[in-house]
């Protein structure tokens, strides 16, 4: 029975060594990125956050995160950076992260989970502030008529897929956001 304790005791360091050469800098990367989010929460939650360098933390933390890292996490991580785009203003920037976003999650996660519910919200707020802002900087109707549709299309998707009047309360809720989001830049 001793030999088997002094055989552990001795074999201890190898696993030890193993692990953190191989899985062990996977786990720290996961933990240090882990820490930096929770920095970026901290600078979203300033009364005055500086958007462009959250996005720039965003961008680290995703290069920071290990190559075997799962989708999800990235997924969620590109979904965080399009929405501090937005709060921007940089629609159109937001727009095409979003559709390439949403075309990955849906073809890795599939068409009607939580992540891609969330682009595609994500997706429909940026389309009904693209509509809001071509309107109210005077933009004819052929140029944000395309955009109302895809808000207008994007909306109808996600109330047929939970609940009748989804619809409706998806609408008013990115109403009030895009009037907080404008009127927090113009005070």
């Amino acid at each position: 029975m001793r030999k088997y304790f002094l055989l552990l005791w001795l074999l201890f360091p190898v696993a030890v060594i193993y692990y953190h050469y191989n899985d062990g800098q996977d786990d720290l990367a996961r933990e240090k990125a882990r820490e930096h989010l929770n920095v970026i929460r901290q600078f979203e939650k300033a009364k005055e956050p500086d958007w462009q360098q959250i996005v720039e933390e965003y961008d680290k933390v995703a290069a920071a995160l290990p190559a075997n890292e799962r989708p999800l996490v990235r997924h969620q991580i590109r979904l965080a950076k399009a929405k501090a785009k937005l709060e921007m203003l940089d629609v159109a920037g937001a727009i095409e992260d979003l559709t390439l976003l949403l075309r990955n999650a849906a073809e890795i996660h599939g068409q009607d989970v939580p992540i891609t519910r969330a682009i595609r919200e994500t997706l429909g707020k940026a389309y009904y502030y693209a509509t809001t802002l071509l309107k109210t900087n005077g933009a004819t109707e052929d140029e944000w008529r395309p955009f109302a549709e895809r808000t207008r299309q994007i909306f109808r998707y996600l109330a047929e897929h939970q609940d009748i009047g989804a619809l409706a309360q998806y609408e008013q809720r990115v109403e009030t956001e895009f009037n907080k989001a404008i009127q927090h830049r113009n005070p």
